[in-house]
């Protein structure tokens, strides 16, 4: 193990232009490639924090009170479809419409909570169920009308699905791209001492004997490399975690109801990255290695 650190410092002191390159290239690389996994995840995220928005609006005839309103919604909780139901009175309903048109007061002169309808909110746990849920509830009893945006949540849905597929495919692709990168490059550093492997091999030194500091090499370059850009991942995902976007969690698109927080993500993907520096490192030597080794 000394003998061969002390090859590795020796080439990092000869070659430090060399030293350099490769770190920039396998450091970008590695962190090109967790910003991207990070894009993928926090757009899925934010789809599905839209998603949560989408909602079924139900308003009730004036003359259905708010003693028959609160049954109707305590029946509504209890189905397995629904994540929240939440009642809007007309006071509630007259307070919104203030906000929303503060800028009109001749509007607000002319409106009072009477005209407004009560009504409530619904949301699904399943974005699909919405249209379905709509159309029970337009035939309920005292159900004035039932307003859901149809194109909307249609829109959200394609987007959805898009993202996940593509996102997915994108992720795969680029994981082979980055691979292809980082063996490039430890290959260019093996092949700029070709000769030397050449001349060990000719005085007699087996396989293991010249294999070995190379290895070293390589695996030294893509972990310190995956280490460096795991840092800067970490610190990236910090900064969301303070987002209230992102307060429930991190969505992985296809398991739509586990969440992770940022910051615990970021330490998975830095193992991820670090562990593929290894991988890399490891098998990218070993297979530049065995080309002067048949010689």
């Amino acid at each position: 193990m000394p003998k061969v650190w002390n090859s590795l410092k020796h080439y990092l002191k000869k070659e430090k232009l060399m030293t350099v390159s490769h770190f920039l290239v396998m450091g970008i690389t590695f962190l090109i490639l967790g910003i991207f996994i990070n894009v993928v995840v926090l757009s899925q995220t934010m789809l599905k924090y839209l998603e949560d928005q989408a909602q079924v609006t139900v308003f009730f005839k004036d003359e259905f009170g708010e003693d028959k309103i609160n049954p109707f919604k305590d029946q509504l909780s209890s189905d397995e479809r629904i994540s929240e139901v939440t009642y809007v009175s007309k006071e509630e309903a007259l307070r919104i419409f203030k906000e929303i048109n503060e800028d009109q007061p001749v509007l607000l002169e002319s409106i009072s909570a009477s005209v407004l309808p009560a009504s409530l909110e619904i949301k699904t746990k399943d974005i699909a169920d919405l249209e379905s849920l709509s159309n029970e509830l337009g035939q309920k009893e005292g159900v004035e009308e039932v307003r859901f945006y149809k194109d909307v949540v249609e829109r959200f849905r394609s987007v959805s699905n898009t993202v996940y597929i593509v996102g997915a495919v994108l992720v795969v692709s680029f994981f082979i791209i980055s691979y292809s990168v980082i063996i490039s490059s430890l290959r260019t550093a093996i092949n700029s001492r070709g000769s030397e492997l050449e001349v060990m091999k000719l005085v007699g030194a087996n396989d293991s004997y010249i294999k070995k500091p190379f290895i070293y090499q390589g695996v030294f370059f893509s972990v310190m490399s995956a280490v460096v850009a795991s840092i800067l991942m970490i610190i990236l995902d910090f900064g969301l975690s303070k987002w209230d976007i992102f307060s429930k969690g991190l969505s992985i698109g296809f398991f739509p109801d586990f969440f992770i927080s940022p910051v615990n993500f970021s330490l998975i993907l830095s193992c991820i990255l670090i562990v593929s520096g290894f991988l890399l490192g490891y098998f990218g030597s070993n297979a530049a290695v065995k080309k002067y080794l048949k010689y």
